[in-house]
């Protein structure tokens, strides 16, 4: 699967009303097909359309956020986070810069 495929599926206009937008509310009655919206893969994950570390990086992710948000303090100083749709990973052009971190006790 090509990089634009996933963004385009993601974005098609076809398959979503105003896909630009943020409309978490557009699930409502969503249909569940595995194929119109692939936030990790398609399908279901007991027919190895899914993939395999997902269980862990979720985990992953909330410890680390949990670690971000609850355990340390820093600053953001203001940066460019535009991003390329044409790179993986699309990371933004100045990248994430954190400073005065500091661990919370």
């Amino acid at each position: 699967m090509g990089r634009e495929y996933l963004y385009g599926t993601n974005h098609h206009p076809g398959l979503w009303d105003q896909p630009e937008l943020f409309k978490p509310d557009r699930f409502e009655h969503w249909n569940g097909s595995p194929f119109n919206f692939v936030p990790q893969g398609g399908g279901d994950h007991h027919t190895g359309h899914r993939c395999a570390g997902e269980w862990i990086t979720l985990e992953i992710m909330k410890e680390s956020l949990d670690f971000l948000a609850n355990r340390m303090s820093y600053e953001v100083p203001v940066h460019d986070v535009s991003f390329s749709f044409h790179e993986m990973p699309s990371l933004p052009h100045s990248r994430i810069v954190i400073r005065k971190v500091k661990t919370l006790h």
